[in-house]
C-alpha cells in the first residue's frame, strides 16, 4: 500500500491513557465534520457538526459521543416527516431565525428533539448573534446561556447532555449593546473513550478515494524539478 494512501491518512491524537485519547478542539471540529459528510450530510450540517462537538468539548462535555450517537442514525433518520426531530438541523434553523422579525418574541419552544445536548451549542450561538442572555428549561433543567459565551451551570448541562429525547423552552433576555465582548470558555479537555475515535475515525475516512494508476500518473508535473 502506498504511503500516500489518502484513505490511511487518520488524525493521530494524543493517548493519555489505555483506551483514552485527547483530541484538540480543531482536531475534534474537523474530525466530527467529516464524520458528519462521511455519513451523508451535506458540507454545511458537516461543518455545524464539527461546530457543535468542539463547542461541547470546550466546556468538558462530550461533543465527539454525542454526534457520533447523531450520526449511527444516518443523515436521514430524523426529518419532519418522523416524530422525533434532528437537533443539528433544529439547531441550525434556531440561528438563522434568531434575529429575524418572525422571532420577536422572548421565548421559544422546541418539541421532541433526539440528543437535546446537541442543540446548546446552537442555543450559545444565537445568544451572541441576539446579543442575549437566554434561559433554557428543558426536562427538569434550568440554565443559561450567557451572550458574552459563557454558561455557569454545567452540571445542568451535563445532565441535560445524558437526554435521548428532550423538549426546550427558551427564554430570551433583553439585548445589550452589540458586540458583546466573548469571554474565554475553554476548560481543560477531557479525554475522548478510544473507541468513540476510531467509529468517528471511520466514518471519516469514507470522504477519500483510493489511489488509482489514474489518479497517480496525473500527478506531479512533466519535467524534473532538480536545478
Amino acid at each position: 500500500m502506498s504511503a500516500h494512501d489518502p484513505t490511511r491518512i487518520a488524525s493521530s491524537p494524543v493517548q493519555v491513557a489505555k483506551g483514552a485519547v485527547v483530541l484538540s478542539l480543531s482536531e475534534t471540529h474537523a474530525l466530527c465534520a467529516k464524520a458528519a459528510r462521511g455519513v451523508g450530510f451535506d458540507w454545511g450540517h458537516a461543518e455545524e457538526a464539527g461546530h457543535a462537538a468542539a463547542w461541547l468539548a470546550a466546556r468538558t462535555l462530550p461533543g465527539c459521543a454525542l454526534i457520533l450517537r447523531r450520526l449511527q442514525m444516518g443523515p436521514d433518520a430524523l426529518t419532519p416527516a418522523h416524530s422525533v426531530q434532528c437537533p443539528l438541523r433544529i439547531g441550525v434553523a434556531l440561528v438563522d431565525h434568531v434575529n429575524l422579525p418572525e422571532a420577536a418574541q422572548d421565548y421559544a419552544r422546541l418539541v421532541n428533539i433526539a440528543l437535546p445536548g446537541l442543540v446548546l451549542p446552537f442555543v450559545g450561538l444565537a445568544a451572541r448573534l441576539r446579543g442575549a442572555d437566554l434561559g433554557v428549561v428543558a426536562n427538569g433543567q434550568d440554565f443559561g446561556l450567557h451572550a458574552d459565551g459563557t454558561a455557569p451551570n454545567f452540571a445542568a448541562m451535563s445532565a441535560f447532555c445524558d437526554l435521548t429525547v428532550g423538549d426546550i423552552r427558551l427564554k430570551f433576555g433583553p439585548r445589550q449593546m452589540p458586540p458583546v465582548p466573548q469571554k474565554k470558555t475553554c476548560a481543560p479537555l477531557r479525554s475522548t473513550p478510544m473507541d468513540i475515535w476510531r467509529a468517528l475515525d471511520a466514518l471519516a475516512l469514507r470522504v477519500t478515494v483510493p489511489p488509482s494508476d489514474h489518479s497517480l500518473g496525473g500527478a506531479g508535473g512533466d519535467g524534473s524539478d532538480n536545478d
